[in-house]
């Protein structure tokens, strides 16, 4: 039995050969693998010698396009649920303009002088009015 340590081919360790004097891989699975990554290397290149055909951009095909994704949104369209539907900028205006200025606070107790609280949503803090 060897004591020298060896450098596997693969993977870069060092190792103490088991199964005969001079062996190039620490492991079955490095072996394999560098078989595998050498047979990758070898293979020549696949080149396509057959000259690509150009479709033209005919107003059929443009019109089937857009035909095909109008009727795709439309069908998404009725299908998603309007909870699930995204919010647009006129939704967004909307929802600006139902929130108020000013919102109770129903937490904390009127004052002596009997104004209420309410929670300015421009200054964002607690007002008396």
């Amino acid at each position: 039995m060897e004591n020298y340590h060896y450098t596997c081919h693969y993977c870069k360790k060092e190792f103490i050969p088991k199964r005969r004097q001079v062996q190039k891989f620490c492991s079955t699975s490095c072996r394999v693998r560098n078989h595998q990554l050498s047979q990758k290397f070898k293979k020549p290149a696949k080149f396509n010698t057959e000259k690509t055909k150009i479709d033209k951009v005919s107003v059929a095909g443009v019109a089937n396009a857009a035909i095909g994704t109008t009727a795709a949104d439309l069908v998404k369209n009725l299908l998603t649920p309007e909870q699930n539907k995204s919010a647009t900028k006129a939704d967004l205006r909307r929802l600006e303009e139902m929130l108020q200025r000013y919102h109770k606070v129903g937490n904390i107790k009127n004052l002596s002088d009997g104004r209420a609280p309410y929670f300015d949503m421009q200054l964002k803090m607690v007002v008396y009015r």
